[in-house]
C-alpha cells in the first residue's frame, strides 16, 4: 500500500512538474527521497484561496532559485529532494511575504522509506503602509526531520516568536498610520 502511494505521488509530481516545467533540482527522484509539499494560498481576511507566487531557494554550493505561481484556485505543489535546505518564500502583491525554511538533512536512510507529505496553508495578510519589509525577509517557520516522531516537523517556539515580531510591526503600523491620519 505504502509504495502504491509513494508510485501515485511519483506519477502525480511527474506530472505536475511536466506542466510548470520544474527545474532538475525539484524533481522527486525515484528513491522516494524527498519531502512533498502540498497546500494552497489563501488571505488571512476572508480565508479564502488566492493566486501568488512562490520562489523556492535551495541553499549550498549549487544554490539555485526558482519562480513560479499557483494554479487558479491558489493550489501549489512543491517537490524538495533529501540533503538539502531550502527557503519557500510566499509572495502576493500588496500583501506580507512570508518564507519557510525547510532542511531536508539529517534524515535516516531507513526513514525515507516513509512518505513524507507535508499539507500548508500560506496565510497572506494585507500589507499595511509604512510595514518595515526586513521583518518579512526573515522565515516564518523552520521545518526540519524529528528523529522523535519519525516525521518532519515545523518549529513551534520559532514560529511563535516570528509570529510576535510580526505582530509587534503590524501595531506600530497601526499606530505611525493613526497618528499620520490624524496630522492631516
Amino acid at each position: 500500500m505504502r509504495y502504491l502511494i509513494l508510485l501515485t505521488l511519483c506519477v502525480y509530481s511527474m506530472v505536475g512538474n511536466a506542466q510548470l516545467d520544474f527545474p532538475k533540482w525539484l524533481m522527486p527522484d525515484t528513491l522516494g527521497q524527498y519531502v512533498a509539499i502540498h497546500g494552497f494560498m489563501s488571505t488571512q481576511v476572508d480565508s479564502l484561496p488566492t493566486q501568488g507566487d512562490i520562489i523556492v531557494i535551495k541553499h549550498g554550493p549549487e544554490a539555485s532559485l526558482y519562480k513560479f505561481s499557483t494554479d487558479a484556485e491558489g493550489a501549489f505543489n512543491i517537490f524538495l529532494p533529501a540533503n538539502g535546505q531550502y527557503s519557500i518564500r510566499f509572495e502576493k502583491k500588496g500583501h506580507i511575504s512570508k518564507t519557510i525554511d525547510v532542511f531536508t538533512t539529517n534524515v535516516p536512510r531507513k526513514a525515507w522509506r516513509n512518505v513524507f507529505a507535508l499539507d500548508l496553508i500560506a496565510y497572506m495578510e494585507v500589507q499595511p503602509a509604512n510595514f518595515n519589509v526586513a521583518v518579512s525577509k526573515v522565515p516564518f517557520n523552520i521545518a526540519k526531520y524529528d528523529p522523535e516522531f519519525k516525521f518532519f516537523v515545523f518549529d513551534e517556539e520559532f514560529e511563535k516568536t516570528r509570529r510576535a515580531a510580526l505582530d509587534a510591526e503590524l501595531k506600530r503600523c497601526k499606530e505611525l498610520n493613526l497618528a499620520q491620519q490624524n496630522i492631516q
